[in-house]
């Protein structure tokens, strides 16, 4: 996901500043994201975080399924981060 490489990146990503309306979730919302987990490479795995790349597509309204193996790593339940915003 290029439009949201700098909220997933390794050492430079935060997914807690992308915005419902940004560009980033527009694509994500418009994308197939399980798709998108089964088409990462090796080289996508080194450079971006997984679990940022759910906490994204969960605050961009296209999360993905609790239990889900996404490239790799096990989609955990969503916690209540309300205390970092």
């Amino acid at each position: 996901m290029h439009a949201c490489r700098h909220n997933i990146a390794k050492k430079l990503g935060s997914p807690w500043n992308v915005n419902y309306g940004s560009f980033c979730c527009e694509k994500v919302r418009q994308a197939n994201v399980v798709d998108i987990c089964q088409q990462f490479t090796e080289v996508d795995k080194s450079r971006i975080t997984l679990w940022m790349w759910v906490i994204v597509t969960r605050r961009c309204g296209n999360d993905l399924a609790t239990g889900f193996n996404c490239a790799g790593y096990i989609v955990h339940p969503p916690q209540d981060y309300s205390y970092m915003y």
